[in-house]
C-alpha cells in the first residue's frame, strides 16, 4: 500500500465509530481518508476501544479490516444487510503520517463526543496477523523517526 500524504496544511480527515453489532457487543471502528479530499476508500481499523482512552506508552491490538466507503466519514445510523449501527465518537485529522522501521507514526488531531482534545501521536506496528499494535507515543519519544 501506498502511504497517504498527510501535512499540517493538506491533513487527512479521519472518524472513530462505535458499532454497536446485533448480538450487543460492541467495538471502535476507526477510519482514515487516504487523501485530503476524502476522494478514496477509508483505511479501517477494528479496536477494542477509542484512541483518546489511551495513556502515553500504552498499547492496544488492532485489526485491520476492509477499507470503508468516504461516506463512513460523516454517516451514523444503521448499517445495511442488518449488521448493526454505528454512531461517531470522534471526528478529525491526521496531520502527519510517516513510515519508519517500526511501522506507521501519525500525529492525531481530533475531537471527540466530550470535546477537543490535546494532539497527540500514536506508532502502529504490524504484526503478521493483520493485527497492528498502537501505542500513544511518551513525550520522550515525541518526535518521528525518520528512518523510511
Amino acid at each position: 500500500m501506498r502511504l497517504p500524504q498527510a501535512t499540517s496544511d493538506r491533513p487527512l480527515p479521519m472518524v472513530e465509530l462505535l458499532h454497536t453489532l446485533p448480538d450487543g457487543t460492541v467495538h471502535v471502528d476507526w477510519m482514515i481518508a487516504q487523501d485530503p479530499e476524502a476522494s478514496h476508500s477509508l483505511i479501517t481499523f477494528r479496536l477494542p476501544r477509542p484512541l483518546t482512552e489511551l495513556k502515553p506508552g500504552e498499547e492496544l491490538i488492532a485489526r485491520r479490516i476492509a477499507d470503508h466507503r468516504p461516506s463512513y466519514l460523516t454517516y451514523e445510523g444503521p448499517i445495511s444487510g442488518g449488521r448493526g449501527t454505528v454512531r461517531c465518537l470522534a471526528r478529525g485529522r491526521v496531520s502527519q503520517w510517516i513510515e519508519t522501521a517500526r511501522g506507521w507514526e501519525m500525529e492525531i488531531l481530533h475531537d471527540s463526543e466530550t470535546g477537543p482534545v490535546p494532539p497527540f501521536r500514536l506508532r502502529l506496528v504490524p504484526r503478521p496477523d493483520q493485527q497492528w499494535v498502537i501505542v500513544i507515543m511518551t513525550p520522550d519519544s515525541l518526535s518521528f523517526d525518520a528512518e523510511t
